[in-house]
């Protein structure tokens, strides 16, 4: 084992628990902005549609940045990118939240959304590498339960102070959370060692392989499957008391499914997980339509653990095929994207064909990343 390993290896689980408390801060920053929205843009002077611009330069900026940052900063050292990139986010976020107008927002939620692109790929690669032997995907897990914890806890609470102070108050509650991680990654080994020795064409060279890009489209096929129906789960589901349960149920659901995931990949292997994942998200998808909300509230229970625990073991997947930030950054962007164009053709479904046939795309969309999976994910080593 060499020096570096061993450092990585002593600091354990020590150092996972402040890498999943950044990824909460992170979440709770993309999560928490559609609840002040009306606020924000009251507060500004612009309409609810200007503001929302806010969530589509975050989400542009991080599919952008994530696989651009991972290979430029590939070859620095893993500790030095992760209390960089946390630092510039707090001070996006103090930014954000002391922002006079629109257009300094929406600037400092772009830098804020590079440098979230920036952590959440080096957090993942590095907890996978403090965590021993056979225990790598529940690492991974505790990071992305930080973000499925964000919507559950960290969104409803930077509301819930927006709606009691300001919305400004929601990117100051970020902005301290994040502060405090910092000091955590600080006083913790995490990303300790040099960082590793290789030239950006030898960072790169995995992209050219079909593995990864198997890797990439399956998680992008999945994430759209499910955003398409996540976002139109209102029109879907016609109770505004029940909507409100099947949300907070697919947060709880999610954080379950990060540490299903993570287990199960230890002990099955990524390939075989991803499998059962899609399997269930395809079968769900197929009945949401036809149940009520006894029904709807288990579709989306199982929805919410095969969705993340998907996400688990394809990160997990990805890094034995490379180096392991750049494709994690590459991974991140992919389920980025896939909101992104689920909520967009999902809406395109709606208008066409109505609601009721928008489980169709959903389990198109699985069925085609199975069968990717199959066709360009056979290189992949679990």
């Amino acid at each position: 084992m060499t020096d570096t390993a061993g450092v990585l290896e002593r600091v354990g689980w020590r150092a996972v628990a402040p890498l999943g408390v950044g990824a909460f801060a992170i979440g709770t920053d993309l999560f928490v902005v559609a609840g002040v929205l009306p606020g924000l843009a009251a507060d500004l002077g612009v309409t609810v549609g200007a503001a929302g611009l806010t969530v589509t330069v975050f989400a542009i900026a991080y599919a952008i940045g994530a696989p651009v940052l991972g290979a430029l900063l590939g070859a620095r050292p893993p500790r030095q990118v992760l209390v960089g990139s946390l630092v510039l986010f707090v001070l996006c976020n103090a930014g954000s939240a002391l922002a006079p107008g629109l257009a300094v927002l929406l600037a400092t939620r772009a830098l804020g959304a590079l440098a979230a692109s920036a952590y959440v790929p080096v957090a993942g690669a590095a907890a996978i590498a403090a965590a021993p032997a056979g225990r790598r995907g529940r690492a991974l897990g505790v990071v992305l339960a930080g973000s499925a914890l964000a919507m559950v806890l960290g969104a409803p609470l930077g509301v819930l102070l927006a709606s009691l102070h300001s919305w400004r108050a929601a990117f100051w509650l970020v902005a301290l959370v994040a502060a405090a991680t910092v000091v955590g990654l600080v006083r913790s080994g995490v990303g300790a060692g040099p960082s590793p020795c290789s030239t950006l064409a030898q960072r790169l060279a995995p992209l050219r392989s079909p593995a990864v890009a198997g890797t990439v489209t399956v998680t992008f096929l999945v994430m759209a499957a499910s955003n398409s129906t996540y976002t139109y789960l209102g029109v879907l589901v016609d109770d505004t008391a029940a909507l409100g349960l099947l949300i907070g149920a697919f947060g709880l659901a999610g954080m379950a499914g990060t540490w299903w995931g993570g287990t199960a990949v230890d002990r099955q292997g990524s390939s075989r997980v991803v499998t059962m994942a899609v399997t269930v998200l395809a079968a769900g998808f197929a009945t949401l339509p036809h149940v009520g909300t006894a029904g709807a509230l288990a579709v989306v229970l199982g929805w919410g653990v095969a969705a993340w625990g998907f996400v688990a073991a394809q990160q997990h997947r990805v890094t034995g095929l490379g180096p392991a930030p750049l494709l994690l950054a590459l991974n991140s962007s992919a389920v980025h994207l896939g909101f992104a164009t689920g909520a967009l053709l999902g809406g395109l479904v709606v208008d066409m064909s109505g609601v009721g046939s928008l489980w169709l795309f959903s389990v198109a969309c699985c069925c085609a990343g199975l069968v990717v999976q199959r066709i360009l994910g056979q290189e992949v080593q679990s």
